[in-house]
């Protein structure tokens, strides 16, 4: 595939240990490219209070998702089931030590470009546990212009 255009709903949900974060919802568009095993999905994220633009990339290959955001909250994340997966995590404060262990990683893309990635896992910064995650990002391709 060449190259489509794609309307993405990305949804998130955070527990702590002490209290739910409640979740998190935005709908943006993307580009989808890769072909039957391979496929690779940009977006960019805004963020609400500044304004500031996040470029997502995330790759799917072989039941492992990757998982790359730029920025002042940087960070690089592999999601492979069973396999914890050491990072760092960019602030403009410095960087943090951050850690995911996935329970659940799944994927579902269709050459006419629609398709969803769910991820379950925990999260502990600087080896503190801080949050298990849910996220289901789904997309569907755009119609052309």
């Amino acid at each position: 595939m060449k190259g489509k255009d794609v309307l993405l709903t990305v949804t998130g949900h955070a527990n702590n240990v002490d209290e739910d974060d409640g979740a998190m919802r935005l709908t943006t568009v993307g580009r989808l490219t890769g072909k039957k095993d391979k496929w690779k999905l940009k977006y960019t994220e805004m963020q609400p209070d500044t304004n500031e633009k996040h470029h997502i990339t995330m790759t799917m290959d072989k039941g492992v998702v990757t998982m790359m955001r730029d920025g002042a909250y940087g960070t690089n994340m592999v999601f492979e089931k069973g396999y914890r997966y050491e990072s760092s995590y960019q602030t403009p404060f410095g960087a943090l030590d951050m850690g995911i262990y996935p329970t659940h990683v799944n994927y579902d893309v269709q050459e006419d470009g629609n398709g969803e990635v769910n991820l379950k896992y925990q999260l502990d910064i600087q080896g503190q546990y801080t949050s298990f995650h849910d996220l289901r990002i789904r997309f569907q391709a755009s119609p052309p212009r």
